[in-house]
């Protein structure tokens, strides 16, 4: 009987192994040695043919099988049979450069490495039984690459499916245990797959362990992160391979608390890199510089960063400065001023005084509303009042960068944020640089910002690696990585005159403060313990590697979020920081659904949401995929694109004076919902919908009228709807929205009663759950 195990479980396998064993029997792939790659396909990318490596390579191993099948029977063939037949000859070079690809991308699993050290300490045999087309020489040369030849010393004998014509699965074990000659009750046999390590190894007597690498979910966000690459990166799987050198460390995980695994598994691996990547930026800036560099994490975002920086024993110190006081302290002279108010979108009184610097009372002295505000605001006097106190409040911030940052002059200051413009080092490089004589540089998780040098901004994911267009596509759904990134304080606003910082009160709920610290925590463990899942690096594990890796991650997080992810930041909320006490929910399940059934697929390009992936999760897949393929390549898709197959409805249109009839096309939007717009002029038409012709049983979702001059379906905010007052004539309702017809049923629309002439449409979205066609036909049974 095949005993299942996780991979935390291997390292001491033997504590539980039954008694009377002699040999510890090992798979090879995704046992002993694991890949650097989602599929090890993906290895054969590196082969650089033109049109992509993979295809050929997986091709021209189909076509050596099925020779060999036709030459001897049997399905097994070699690494040189497969070259031959992808160069059409003999191809000792394609076999010397897949070999290396191989040793490139794979590593030992720690655990197992532990496992063979245990059973020699026991004074048990070791061997490896692999399915592959390796010979054994060219077996034993990769593991001693990839383990090293310690590890490969210890393993007493390889067999390989290639040298014997069958597979594990086929019958190997038979001339395995003929060539061992012990019985197979004294072999234990440990590996990944439940067929043949599993089933086939206890078929012949064999003790069999199957390891089962990820559990269900893991093993999906794995293939949609590798699905993710290719989104992003178009040379994914033709030149370069899907590379997961996270994978191990994901498999050692042996908790299941959603919150901390999703850390673990998800934000570890990426905040893991982009701590890593700041520690190499500052190391290189100081040896082109010759200056001491102290990267500064600005708080609040940067919390999570300096955190892993701290566990993985980098330098750098935090700091709290946001946008919003980055700003107040900018306001230097007029300029700036009138900069600010010539950007700045929001017409709110209180956000625009709140950062001028200007309490409520003196705001509504000089202008009762906004625009009265924007015109009286850039008076001399005000003016100088504004750049009065932003003086001093620089005055206070720069002393808070002095205590927490212990900077001196001459240092090169690195701040550190996610990014995504550098916006807080735009603001106060300058005040920076001028009071403490530093040189001030950025750099970011993400940025977008390619107009400045990359010694000023550099980013983790930045236009050197992808488009304008992916990079802004990632940065609009970022709000689910800073609330995950966060400090657990308000957002600053002032700062004392010590440098103390002053936070506003931290408003999010306990749950949700609680649901972080839990993911934080699981950031931690994985940059605390992830090392020790690999034994020697695989050269693909670099930096290049571990960028693609953490972009794939986050793109799939970002686009493709999975259910029990939702669930977690379902509650969320999101603290907007302009100095108001704003919070918005990240998550909108009702209004997604309220958009698609309304507006259909064209409401994914126009709406501006926090995380509408997040909302469109639960309507499936597809509308997902739509909405990440859109935002990468920036598809000019319209509302008109989508409406295809029309529904006819006919339609009565009256005023006092005339009527007419007619048929209107409905267009279909989602879950079965159809769009129906019926313009009614200048208020002056009753509609009268012939609902009972083409349906038995309807539901509504919407019936209300709209400003024509206000409508329009690829529009990012709906419009305001004009409430209707529709009557059922001949309908009878059966349940909330539902209303079962006959055939002479009618929704009668007045038109409603408005102030002033204006053109109105009426629209109409239902679905008919009860086609009529379908209630004819059961009628005539």
């Amino acid at each position: 009987m095949t005993t299942t195990i996780r991979p935390h479980e291997i390292a001491t396998l033997l504590d539980r192994a039954p008694a009377g064993i002699k040999l510890l029997s090992l798979d090879c792939f995704d046992t002993l040695l694991w890949r650097a790659t989602h599929m090890p396909q993906d290895v054969f990318a590196g082969f650089g043919d033109a049109g992509g490596g993979i295809e050929p390579r997986v091709a021209a191993e189909k076509a050596a099988r099925q020779r060999r099948v036709r030459h001897d029977g049997r399905n097994e063939a070699t690494i040189e049979d497969i070259h031959a037949e992808r160069a059409g000859q003999p191809d000792p070079v394609g076999v010397a450069r897949e070999l290396d690809l191989e040793a490139q991308h794979c590593y030992a699993f720690a655990p197992t490495v532990a496992l063979i050290a245990a059973a020699k300490a026991a004074g048990l045999g070791v061997i490896v039984v692999s399915d592959t087309y390796l010979s054994e020489p060219q077996l034993r040369a990769l593991i001693a690459t990839a383990a090293g030849d310690d590890v490969a010393a210890q393993i007493d004998r390889i067999f390989c499916s290639s040298e014997y014509g069958v597979s594990k699965g086929a019958g190997l074990f038979k001339p395995v245990l003929a060539a061992l000659g012990v019985p197979a009750s004294a072999i234990l046999h440990v590996g990944d797959n439940p067929h043949a390590d599993g089933d086939a190894a206890d078929a012949a007597g064999l003790n069999a362990v199957h390891i089962r690498q990820f559990d269900e979910a893991t093993e999906k966000r794995l293939r949609l992160e590798a699905a993710a690459s290719v989104m992003i990166d178009p040379a994914t799987r033709v030149s370069k391979p899907a590379i997961q050198p996270h994978r191990a460390a994901l498999a050692l995980r042996d908790e299941s608390d959603p919150a901390r695994s999703i850390g673990h598994d998800i934000f570890g691996p990426v905040f893991d890199t982009f701590a890593r990547w700041v520690a190499d930026e500052a190391t290189t800036l100081a040896d082109e510089t010759g200056r001491p560099v102290k990267p500064l994490f600005l708080l609040r975002d940067g919390f999570l960063p300096h955190r892993v920086s701290e566990a993985l024993g980098h330098a750098g110190a935090a700091i709290a400065i946001s946008r919003f006081t980055a700003r107040r302290a900018s306001f230097v002279d007029a300029a700036a001023v009138h900069d600010y108010l010539d950007t700045e979108p929001s017409d709110r009184l209180d956000v625009l005084a709140a950062q001028l610097g200007l309490s409520d009372s003196e705001a509504r002295k000089i202008g009762a509303t906004t625009a009265a505000f924007r015109r009286n605001v850039v008076q001399p006097d005000t003016i100088r009042r504004i750049v009065s106190r932003a003086n001093a409040f620089a005055k206070r911030l720069i002393t808070h960068v002095v205590r927490e940052g212990r900077i001196a002059r001459g240092d090169v200051v690195m701040l550190v944020d996610l990014g995504y413009q550098g916006t807080v080092q735009n603001l106060v490089a300058a005040v920076l640089e001028a009071a403490l004589g530093v040189t001030v540089t950025g750099r970011y998780m993400l940025l977008r910002d390619n107009g400045t040098s990359a010694r000023a901004k550099r980013g983790l994911f930045d236009p050197r690696h992808y488009d304008n267009r992916t990079l802004g596509a990632l940065a609009r759904q970022i709000a689910i990585v800073e609330q995950v990134a966060t400090s657990g304080t308000g957002s600053v606003i002032d700062y004392a005159d010590n440098g103390r910082a002053i936070h506003r009160p931290n408003r999010v709920s306990r749950a949700q403060a609680e649901a972080r610290a839990t993911i934080q925590a699981g950031v931690l463990a994985f940059a605390q313990t992830a090392p020790a899942a690999v034994h020697r690096t695989p050269l693909s594990d670099d930096a290049e590697g571990r960028r693609r890796m953490a972009a794939a991650i986050l793109a799939r997080l970002l686009f493709l979020p999975q259910a029990e992810e939702i669930a977690l930041f379902g509650t969320f909320e999101h603290d907007v920081n302009l100095g108001t006490d704003d919070l918005v929910g990240l998550v909108d399940d009702d209004g997604a659904g309220t958009g698609l059934r309304r507006r259909g697929l064209p409401y994914l390009r126009s709406v501006d949401r926090m995380f509408l992936p997040g909302e469109l999760q639960r309507h499936g897949l597809s509308l997902n995929l739509s909405l990440f393929a859109a935002s990468c390549f920036e598809l000019d898709l319209r509302a008109t694109d989508f409406q295809v197959a029309p529904l006819p409805v006919p339609v009565l249109l009256a005023d006092a004076t005339r009527q007419m009839t007619g048929d209107f096309d409905a267009h279909a939007t989602h879950d079965g919902y159809h769009a129906l717009t019926i313009p009614i002029g200048d208020a002056q038409f009753g509609v009268g919908i012939q609902l009972g012709m083409i349906a038995g049983i309807v539901q509504f979702d919407e019936i209300a009228f709209y400003r024509v001059a206000d409508f329009h379906r690829d529009q990012a905010v709906p419009p305001r709807p004009i409430a209707a007052a529709p009557v059922h004539d001949a309908m009878t309702c059966v349940a909330e929205d539902l209303w079962q017809c006959s055939d002479n049923s009618l929704l009668f629309v007045p038109p409603p009663a408005m102030s002033k002439p204006e053109p109105l449409l009426l629209s109409v979205v239902f679905r008919p759950v009860v086609p009529r066609a379908k209630v004819a036909l059961r009628a005539v049974a």
